[in-house]
């Protein structure tokens, strides 16, 4: 198997046959991963990795639960298979950091229409991935479509989405600036206040 991304939740491997397999990392594992994300420690500390290895497992643990009550069309989450209770086999995709590098402005807009398009879909049934995480969370299957490739942050109690809507997470340098085209990024803000914001009043 051959490695080809890593999260803080999984570590994903080519598994061949245009499938990958996404590990659940043991707490060990996490916490080094952890440590060299946030070395070297500007705006986190080292003494909450422990934490965030808890909370990484806690989403993880809702989230699974989720599936189990929420009818997801199995495509838009690339056709996952669990092998295990946290490990499980996903269609190989394209993920959208890879389609954006690729990608002229106008191609990179229209991503950004079926991102918005998805994401209505699932909340549609009262589903929200975490934080819209655009080029880390999702990918182009070979159909065109975009997936959702993280199923570890997935929510539908009602109030964290209302506050997730309105916290505007879309806007994050996590997030929004990890698209590195300005103008597409730009129609990416505005096409998310314009489809998902809500009012904090």
């Amino acid at each position: 198997m051959k490695k080809i991304g890593q999260g803080w939740q999984y570590t994903t491997y080519d598994i061949g046959n245009g499938r990958v397999l996404k590990k659940f990392h043991s707490w060990i594992r996490a916490y080094f991963v952890i440590l060299r994300e946030i070395f070297p420690f500007n705006e986190d500390s080292f003494f909450e990795i422990p934490t965030f290895i808890k909370e990484v497992k806690g989403r993880a643990d809702d989230s699974l639960e989720l599936l189990k009550r929420k009818s997801i069309p199995q495509e838009w989450l690339a056709n996952p298979k669990f092998v295990s209770k946290y490990n499980f086999e996903q269609d190989k995709v394209i993920p959208l950091h890879e389609v954006f590098e690729n990608s002229n402005t106008e191609e990179g807009k229209k991503v950004i229409d079926l991102f918005v398009e998805f994401n209505l879909k699932l909340l549609n049934i009262g589903v929200m991935d975490k934080g819209f995480n655009i080029t880390k969370n999702y990918g182009l299957n070979n159909d065109g479509q975009i997936v959702l490739i993280d199923i570890g942050e997935l929510f539908d109690d009602k109030e964290y989405i209302n506050n997730k809507l309105k916290n505007r997470g879309w806007e994050k340098s996590y997030v929004g600036g990890c698209i590195e085209n300005k103008e597409v990024r730009e129609y990416f803000i505005n096409e998310m206040d314009r489809n998902f914001k809500l009012s904090n009043t």
